[in-house]
């Protein structure tokens, strides 16, 4: 291994500790999320140190290819304990920043996509709806107009029978009348019980 090399890994590794230090603070930041789920933090921290060692040892493997010295875990704790020292409280407040930033963002999309999008969409299938309604009460209107001028000469002529028609065969039609009057109510009790029971 030629000093060159040496001294790129030796500045490779202290990069490396700086960027540990940084990705453990992000990491215990957002931890809070999920620290009650012993299951989920499990996870979480075997996941989180797994990726940090594939990604220092891919960064020592473009350097020297993958070769291990003792240095180069002191440049990584070296890294480390700069980081420590020097960047994390400036560095948590940048994180804090950005966090604060991005849930602003969050809001104002969420607030331009429910104006611009879902509110009109939401107007529109109203209006559809109310229009339809409309409609359907309109035309069942004309149907019943309709229905009242073709059926108004069978109602006179009805009339014009009923009054022709003797008193005894009246009074037997109005017991025949009764009987389905009283049979269409029962039949309406069923349906009743029935939309009960399957409620």
């Amino acid at each position: 291994m030629t000093l060159t090399v040496q001294f790129l890994t030796i500045v490779s590794m202290i990069a490396g500790g700086v960027y540990l230090g940084a990705a453990m603070d992000t990491f215990r930041r957002f931890e809070r999320h999920w620290k009650k789920q012993v299951f989920m933090r499990y996870i979480m921290e075997c996941g989180f140190w797994l990726l940090q060692t594939l990604l220092l040892f891919f960064l020592l493997f473009q350097v020297n290819q993958g070769e291990m010295r003792f240095y180069i875990l002191l440049a990584l704790l070296c890294g480390f304990a700069g980081y420590r020292a020097l960047f994390q409280t400036s560095y948590r407040r940048v994180l804090e920043w950005l966090i604060r930033v991005i849930r602003r963002t969050i809001l104002i999309v969420r607030r331009i996509l429910q104006v611009l999008i879902l509110t009109p969409i939401r107007l529109l299938l109203q209006g559809l709806l109310l229009l339809i309604g409309g409609v359907v009460t309109l035309v069942w209107k004309l149907i019943r107009l309709v229905l009242l001028i073709l059926l108004y000469p069978i109602r006179l002529i009805g009339r014009l029978v009923w009054r022709m028609t003797p008193k005894k065969y009246r009074k037997i039609y109005s017991k025949l009348a009764g009987i389905y009057s009283k049979m269409k109510n029962i039949a309406k009790k069923a349906l009743a019980s029935l939309r009960r029971a399957r409620r």
